[in-house]
């Protein structure tokens, strides 16, 4: 039993804490708090006697008081533009077509050019059939680093065939455009 009423005091604490009860120090200050909100009433007749675009309501907070808020009614119309405004144009780029290159290097010699094509925007495809294993490797590593480089992206298409394309070039479009070549 000792154990289920230190439970029970927990919880009770927890709830006290999350929804506190009301004391006589809170209770005069929601008085006082009333007697502020009429103060406000006075002052929007005043306010919207004044300005015929403005209402006021109160609206209910989270710990059961009232708060009092003046909205406009209408938002204001700004029918009238001044002749000094600049008139701003915008220009628009057709996007260039995306160019892809296929590569079949055959030694390590030849592959500045996929690199050189790769920092001109142009995505590449590169087979690696015809070249032997070691050789393979180094020109794989090699274009990989140029990709990382330019922020760029590798894709493997089959064993022996890989899709570069630098930074900017969505890989779906480029592969697109490859299997069409």
């Amino acid at each position: 039993m000792g154990g289920i009423s230190l439970i029970k005091d927990k919880v009770m604490n927890v709830v006290d804490f999350i929804m506190p009860p009301l004391d006589e120090e809170e209770e005069l200050g929601s008085e006082i708090s009333a007697a502020g909100e009429k103060a406000a009433g006075v002052h929007s007749a005043r306010t919207a006697s004044a300005s015929v675009n403005c209402f006021s309501e109160d609206l209910k907070v989270s710990n059961g008081g009232t708060i009092h808020v003046e909205r406009p009614s209408a938002a204001p119309s700004y029918s009238r533009q001044s002749k000094s405004r600049p008139q701003f144009t915008v220009h628009t780029m057709k996007q260039p077509a995306l160019k892809v290159q296929i590569y079949a290097p055959r030694n390590f010699d030849q592959v500045t050019a996929i690199a050189d094509d790769l920092k001109a925007g142009k995505a590449c495809v590169v087979n690696y059939e015809k070249v032997e294993t070691e050789e393979q490797r180094r020109i794989c590593d090699f274009v990989n680093g140029v990709c990382y480089v330019l922020d760029g992206c590798a894709k493997r298409i089959s064993a022996q065939i890989v899709l570069y394309v630098p930074e900017g070039v969505d890989v779906a479009e480029a592969m697109t455009v490859a299997l069409t070549d």
